[in-house]
């Protein structure tokens, strides 16, 4: 167990300066993308059926609950070279959940990206990397936190038509709750095909190792006491769902599939239809969550 306990400070010091170099890259893409011309800003506002958001194994204490966002973005673009470009971009949105107001959160927060594409002509393959780091106050405040993403991602257009790409991951959350520190890391596969200048259907699949948090009722057949298992790490009364409901992380394989399709209302306005499916299992316990969104993201 000490072991344990050392590898665990390991693993949480390196998660801590990585997320450190990340807040010093994206300083260094937003001093010089700033300097570049005129941002690009958008708006995105979305409705999602969410089945099972509480995560929750047990199939008496699912709930499921419908989530409204609307966000909004500024982007500025540079040409460092002939093939080379940077991007920064900042982020603030708010999601609301009227049947569990404890999910009710502010995000803001900013992105980073250099962009490479390897060779000429609309269908030379294009090397990215991406940074993120995201705030999120929650109405439930022991969720509120902060959020490290990097990405690193590899497109190819194959013609007028298909696009692939596929993406290497790393995610590292710091939740005011030992419940919500976690961080997981993942590969994605996505397919693009564009029937005309209007219409886009795309599919793509994920899987990620790590932390994911999962939730347990304590007061129903089948619950768990989350303190019986040693597999799960950290553990946090929550109060969003109800009384005697827990969050615990837990080590574990999540993997997910999405299929959706866009429509171009005009140059610059889009309506997304998305279905997403997100499998999570580990040492028997596992649970799915099913969710259905409609959007609309509109560029100025």
């Amino acid at each position: 167990m000490r072991g344990c306990g050392k590898r665990l400070e390991c693993y949480q010091e390196a998660a801590l300066k990585l997320s450190h170099a990340l807040v010093i890259a994206l300083a260094g893409f937003g001093a010089i993308s700033l300097s570049a011309g005129d941002p690009v800003i958008s708006a995105f506002t979305s409705a999602t059926w969410t089945d099972n958001i509480t995560r929750c194994p047990d199939p008496v204490a699912r709930k499921n609950a419908a989530l409204y966002d609307v966000a909004g973005s500024t982007e500025w673009r540079t040409q460092a070279s002939r093939d080379v470009s940077l991007h920064f971009a900042t982020d603030a949105g708010l999601e609301a959940c009227p049947e569990f107001d404890g999910l009710n959160r502010l995000q803001v927060g900013a992105r980073g990206a250099v962009r490479r594409k390897l060779g000429l002509g609309p269908y030379a393959p294009v090397l990215r990397a991406d940074l993120g780091y995201t705030g999120s106050w929650y109405k439930e405040s022991s969720r509120t936190g902060t959020r490290f993403n990097a990405v690193l991602s590899w497109s190819q257009r194959w013609n007028d038509n298909w696009q692939t790409i596929m993406a290497g991951e790393y995610m590292h959350n710091d939740g005011h709750s030992p419940a919500y520190d976690y961080q997981n890391r993942g590969l994605s596969f996505e397919a693009r095909y564009d029937f005309s200048a209007r219409w886009q259907l795309a599919a793509g699949v994920r899987r990620q190792w790590g932390d994911q948090i999962f939730y347990a009722w304590l007061g129903g057949s089948g619950a768990f006491f989350p303190y019986d298992y040693d597999q799960w790490k950290n553990t946090a009364e929550d109060t969003t769902f109800g009384k005697n409901w827990y969050a615990y992380s837990m080590d574990s394989t999540a993997n997910s599939g999405w299929v959706s399709l866009s429509c171009a209302l005009g140059a610059n306005t889009s309506l997304p239809l998305r279905w997403e499916e997100v499998h999570v299992f580990n040492y028997g316990e596992s649970y799915r969550c099913r969710m259905l969104s409609l959007s609309l993201v509109h560029r100025f």
